[in-house]
């Protein structure tokens, strides 16, 4: 059930992605500072998706429990999923536009991204539990809210529907996420 949804999601939000592209979507923005914030989160959030990926790929193979293992399997995949579906949402706006083509290297030197950055390195190299804590409960359960419904309030103001589309994407695993940080502060 899980491969079958994910795959009608698949589908949905790269026709979308392909409409975007050849509609020319990027020049119908309706704010040319929009794009700005765009390269701030791509160079903010992919980079703490990929580390959510390889956290929980890591946790979930130390796990002796079936259940902690497969849920730990499935949020690293969403975790990889998001980062990719985030780089193509993007990647149209890269033959536009300049800085959204080394996001990856301008995380690791961008000022006001120190914080979520040594949050996620902390929690990768702290304890399973601690992990789970961190990053299921109070990164999935408190902060992505926070981020992503005003981020792709944003977008659709901004006339970017392919952000939209891949923000409501990852927001339907959100709720499957926050389920896994909530278990494991009742655990």
């Amino acid at each position: 059930a899980y491969w079958k949804y994910q795959a009608e999601k698949e589908k949905k939000l790269y026709a979308i992605f392909d409409a975007f592209a050849q509609n020319n979507g990027h020049a119908n923005i309706s704010d040319a500072r929009y794009v700005n914030a765009l390269k701030l989160f791509l160079c903010g959030v992919t980079p703490l998706e990929y580390q959510a990926y390889q956290g929980f790929a890591r946790v979930g193979r130390h796990f002796g429990g079936a259940g902690a293992r497969v849920a730990c399997q499935m949020q690293a995949i969403d975790e990889l999923r998001h980062v990719q579906t985030q780089i193509h949402a993007m990647s149209h706006y890269n033959k536009h536009f300049n800085g959204l083509h080394d996001f990856a290297h301008m995380h690791d030197r961008v000022w006001f991204l120190s914080v979520p950055k040594s949050f996620f390195e902390d929690a990768r190299t702290a304890g399973p539990f601690e992990f789970l804590t961190a990053i299921s409960f109070s990164f999935e359960y408190v902060l992505t809210n926070l981020l992503f419904v005003p981020f792709m309030s944003g977008a659709a103001f901004n006339g970017d529907m392919a952000t939209v589309t891949f923000g409501f994407s990852a927001q339907s695993d959100e709720a499957r996420h926050m389920t896994l940080g909530l278990e494991v502060i009742k655990f």
